[in-house]
């Protein structure tokens, strides 16, 4: 019983740390498209336009910006896979 409860435990703590990943962060994804966020004082957007082509590349296809906005102190990357 210890055992399956430190195993679940262990689990847990894995998927809590895979949530946490750092900038840029996914906001939306789909085969043909992805919305990043980041900070820009914080990450380059050489970043997130190296991870939306990652994304697009997945599916055999190169990534092509669509648009980037200010929303506060946030960057917004929205790209499509084409």
């Amino acid at each position: 019983m210890l055992v399956l409860t430190l195993r679940a435990a262990g689990v847990l703590t894995l998927l809590a740390l895979g949530a946490c990943n750092g900038p840029p962060w996914t906001l939306e994804q789909s085969p043909d498209t992805i919305t990043l966020r980041w900070y820009s004082d914080e990450t380059d957007s050489a970043v997130a336009d190296s991870l939306a082509q990652a994304h697009c590349a997945a599916s055999s296809k190169n990534v092509e910006l669509v648009s980037y906005d200010q929303d506060g102190s946030a960057q917004i990357g929205r790209y499509r896979c084409r």
